[in-house]
This record gives structure tokens, C-alpha cells and sequence, in this order.
């Protein structure tokens, strides 16, 4: 090992305080470094500064906040005050906030150069925050003068260890040159996709340490910025694996376990798509009391219905599932469908699993979460690292999806190959119209790796339960028509 490698080894982390940006950073900022923090005006710069700088405090640092040109420090203060991390016994002391405006106005770039050496000595200060780089660029008589005075800055920071993190407005290819001399660039984007905006985080560059690349959506709360980074960028391991021999999650449907072979493998994802009304709700609810019935803990996750209604819901099929609440085997977590963030939906899906120690899963209404993309392109990829994630968990994982079509010949591969394709189970119900009434049917349209009944079927549901039947004669699911063995004969099909 080199010399310089095991400086680079001894070189310590600085947690911002926000676990999923700390996360992003694989444990936070290298110490001594120095940080540009870009963004448009609104994007979160300063909440986000001040909570690095409260979270330092906390574990025992010394913090300088200094402004340049930036809101006055009581303004600051009033509007930090709602936020959970707020805390005014610390400011003076360990906390510092400065105004350096009129010493740059008066003395130049090295007269604030000057003014930061001179309080980072004095106090001790371990993490010191510049807003307002850009006032500092334009003081600069050259583009070089504003380079010399990063450099400098960089310098005396690496070798006193003061972290530094400087905010600035400017966006784009703006500040382009000191990005290429700082330690790294955190950028936060506010941005709308027509009647929505969606706030992002990306880091643009971190020198010294890998991190998750791309853009990381989150939010503004009470408790500050919460950043949730892509679960494609943090899931991966190896998945558990089932048991000895074939183990199997039935429905306890009559008729559809044998259809599946005693019921869907242990550990895999599957896909139940159908249109409005073609009972996959009843069928995740089955799903669920079945395992119940079995002793295995199931999460039923869902946008539309509240935990009340399918419980009144299962009970007229004849399903206890209230006993099964009351006794810890089955669980809701019911999620409006307003403005959905997907990382963040994941995040709580994972956490409940695990909190849990869920074993079954029933997650309706997949197009919702679906809808809430604002980059499409994404969903394929999302969906693969979700159902990953579940088999790493060992979770047996049912999806529904509402299929476009109602009625009508053309129906389209449900969810798309792509996201279908992360399911090893795919299964599709549709109602079709027999002699004036509507019927429901259900196929298996895959099952991987093991053997399964491709019959198209009638299934049927009442206070008695849901009970699959034998194959209709001459049934066309996929038209949406169903049509006579006599008729089909008289056709030459």
C-alpha cells in the first residue's frame, strides 16, 4: 500500500444527518473536503445546510454558518424554528451564524479568505457553510482571482480538517470551473412534468469515494430534507432460497391450486392482471387468509380500498380475516393515491416487511404506483428491483394490475414485457359475456420453471367463497368474447 492510499484510508466521514443522503455518500462527506451544494432558489439548499450543521452540533462539533448577501440570520432562524432538528440552545456556542457581506464588499476576496481562516481557528470550527457563493464570483475581479480563492480555500480546509460546504444558486455549466476544483457537487432540481413537481438530488461528483449515481428523489418535511435514493441503485443481493423439495403458497381456491400445481413457488413474484371488476382484489384477499390458515404472516398493501372495507369485503365470501388481524397473521397498510413517490412507497413496503416479518404479500393496484413515474422509462427497471428486493427478503409476493381494456377484442400484454417479465408468474382474469351474462374466466399465462394448467376457466364468487371450475367449452378470454364449441366447429376452429 502507497503512502498516499493509506492517508486516503485514514481520512474520516462526515455524516450530513439526512440517512438516505448519507446513504447516497456511503456514510456521508470525506472530512476536510469541500462541497458545493447547487440549486435554484426554493430547492432546499439552506434547509438542507442547516440540518448538516444541527446534526454536527449534535455530536459535539462546532459549526460556522456564514452568509454572504443571503436572507438576515433572524429571518433564517424564524423559518428553521418549524423544523424538528431546530434546536436554539445551541446557537452562539456551538453554533455560529455570520454575516461576511460587508468585509467582502470592503476587503475583497482575501479579506474573506482572511475572515474564514481567522474563525475557523478561533472557534475550532469542524464544519464551516458559505450561502452565497455567488456574490463571492462576482466580487472576483478575474475568473482567475475567483479560482485562487477556492484553491486557498481548499487548501487551509484539507489541512485544519474543516469540512466546507458552499451554496450557490447558479445551475447548468455556470460555475463550471470550481466544480472541477472542489471535492464534490451535490445538486438539487425542483422541477414540474406538467401539473406536478418533483423534487430530485443528484451528486454530480464526490472525489475520492464511490457513491450512487443518478437522481434521488425527496422531500421537504418537518424533519428537514428526506432523501430517497433509487431503489435500483440499492438492492442486489442474493435472494433467500425456498426450502427442500417443492414448496408452494397456495390461494386455497378450489380448482386453482390445481391449476398451479398445489399453488405458486415459495420466494417468487406474481402478476395477477384483469379488468375492473374480474375479482383480483378477492383473489389477494384469499391469498392472504389461506395463509393465515397456514401460520404465514402476510402485508396486504393497496391505494383504492380502506383495511375496514376489505375486511367487510372478505367476510361476505366467508374470509375471517378480522380474527387474523386480531391475532398479528395479516396486516394493512393502506396508501391513498395522491401525488405517490415511488422510492417512497418501496421504502415503506420494505420497512413493513421487515418490521413484520411478512412472509406473504399482496400488493394491489400496481398501476397506481405505476402512474406515479414521471420518467416511464424507469418502470421496468423499478419493478425488477422491487420484486428482487422481495425474494432477498423471502417474501412470496402477489401483484394485481388493472388491465385498460373492459370489453373488446384487443388486449394488450399486461404491464408491458419488460415489467412482466420480472414476475415469475403471470396470470390474467377478464369477464366475458356468455348467453346474456357475464362470466368471469382466469388463465395462467406463465409459470416459470414449473408445470401448470393453460385451460382457460371459469371461476366464480359468493358468500360460499371463490371456487375455480373446469374449463368452459369454447371460451375466448382474450377476445372478450365467449363463444360455443358449436359455433367455433361451424367456423372451422
Amino acid at each position: 500500500m502507497s503512502q498516499e492510499d493509506g492517508l486516503q484510508n485514514t481520512v474520516q466521514r462526515l455524516a450530513t444527518g439526512v440517512s438516505g443522503l448519507d446513504r447516497i455518500l456511503e456514510g456521508g462527506v470525506l472530512e476536510g473536503g469541500v462541497y458545493i451544494l447547487v440549486g435554484a432558489p426554493g430547492a432546499g439548499k439552506t434547509i438542507l445546510a442547516n440540518q448538516m450543521a444541527f446534526h454536527q452540533v449534535q455530536q459535539g462539533r462546532k459549526v460556522a454558518y456564514i452568509t454572504l448577501l443571503a436572507e438576515s440570520h433572524s429571518r433564517m432562524l424564524t423559518h428553521l424554528k418549524g423544523l424538528s432538528y431546530f434546536d436554539a440552545s445551541v446557537l452562539s456556542e456551538r453554533l455560529l451564524y455570520m454575516s461576511a457581506f460587508r468585509t467582502l464588499e470592503e476587503t475583497g476576496l482575501s479579506g474573506l479568505l482572511e475572515l474564514l481562516r481567522r474563525e475557523i481557528r478561533t472557534h475550532k470550527i469542524t464544519l464551516l457553510i458559505i450561502d452565497g457563493l455567488v456574490q463571492a464570483q462576482e466580487s472576483a475581479s478575474t475568473a482567475r482571482d475567483f479560482k485562487k480563492f477556492i484553491h486557498e480555500l481548499q487548501s487551509f480546509a484539507h489541512l485544519t480538517r474543516c469540512t466546507t460546504l458552499l451554496l450557490t444558486s447558479a445551475v447548468g455549466e455556470v460555475v463550471a470551473a470550481e466544480h472541477t476544483m472542489v471535492d464534490g457537487v451535490i445538486e438539487l432540481n425542483d422541477e414540474a412534468f406538467e401539473l406536478r413537481k418533483t423534487r430530485e438530488l443528484e451528486v454530480r461528483k464526490f472525489r475520492g469515494s464511490s457513491f450512487l449515481r443518478g437522481r434521488h428523489s425527496f422531500r421537504i418535511t418537518d424533519e428537514g430534507l428526506v432523501v430517497h435514493p433509487r431503489i435500483e441503485t440499492t438492492v442486489g443481493h442474493a435472494p433467500q432460497q425456498p426450502p427442500e423439495g417443492d414448496p408452494r403458497c397456495p390461494f386455497g381456491v378450489e380448482g386453482l391450486d390445481a391449476m398451479l400445481a398445489g399453488g405458486v413457488p415459495m420466494f417468487t413474484s406474481t402478476m395477477l392482471s384483469g379488468t375492473v371488476g374480474s375479482g383480483k382484489t378477492v383473489l389477494g384477499l384469499q391469498f392472504l387468509a389461506e395463509g393465515a390458515r397456514r401460520r404465514e404472516k402476510g402485508l396486504y398493501f393497496n391505494f383504492y380500498e380502506s383495511p375496514p372495507m376489505l375486511i367487510r369485503k372478505a367476510a361476505r365470501l366467508g374470509l375471517d380475516l378480522q380474527s387474523a388481524v386480531d391475532e398479528g397473521w395479516v396486516h394493512f397498510q393502506w396508501q391513498p393515491p395522491l401525488e405517490l413517490q415511488a422510492d417512497v412507497m418501496a421504502e415503506l413496503l420494505f420497512s413493513r416487511v421487515r418490521e413484520l416479518g411478512i412472509q406473504r404479500l399482496v400488493f394491489d393496484g400496481l398501476e397506481a404506483l405505476m402512474n406515479s413515474f414521471v420518467h416511464p422509462p424507469r418502470v421496468t427497471h423499478f419493478i425488477a428491483a422491487l420484486t428482487q428486493e422481495l425474494r432477498v427478503l423471502g417474501v412470496t409476493a402477489l401483484f394485481t394490475h388493472e388491465a385498460p381494456n373492459l370489453v373488446g377484442p384487443e388486449v394488450p400484454v399486461p404491464l408491458g414485457p419488460g415489467v412482466s417479465a420480472s414476475a415469475e408468474n403471470l396470470l390474467f382474469v377478464r369477464q366475458v359475456e356468455l348467453a346474456g351474462q357475464l362470466r368471469r374466466l382466469i388463465c395462467i399465462w406463465k409459470a416459470r420453471d414449473t408445470e401448470f394448467d393453460s385451460t382457460l376457466r371459469e371461476f366464480v364468487i359468493s358468500h360460499a367463497g371463490v371456487k375455480v371450475l373446469a374449463p368452459m367449452p369454447g371460451a375466448g378470454q382474450l377476445t372478450g368474447e365467449a363463444r360455443s364449441a358449436l359455433s367455433l366447429a361451424g367456423r372451422g376452429e
